[in-house]
C-alpha cells in the first residue's frame, strides 16, 4: 500500500502511514485518471501530426515555385 508522510510541527517527528483503504482507493483512482488523460491526450496529438503529414504529403512545396 502506498504511504503518507506526516509531521508534528511541535516536535518535528517525522512519520510514514500506511494509507487508509479509503484513501487507497482515491489514490488509484487517481493515478488512472491521469493515465488515462496522459494517453488520450498523446492519441490527439499523434492524430494530428499524421493529419498534418498527410496535408502536407497532399499539397506541392510552394519552395520550388
Amino acid at each position: 500500500m502506498t504511504h503518507r508522510t506526516v509531521v508534528n510541527c511541535e516536535t518535528g517527528v517525522v512519520t510514514q502511514v500506511e494509507y487508509t483503504p479509503e484513501e487507497q482507493a482515491v489514490h488509484d483512482a487517481a493515478v488512472a485518471a491521469q493515465a488515462l488523460a496522459e494517453a488520450q491526450a498523446l492519441a490527439e496529438a499523434q492524430a494530428a501530426a499524421e493529419a498534418l503529414a498527410a496535408q502536407q504529403a497532399v499539397q506541392p512545396s510552394a519552395q520550388g515555385a
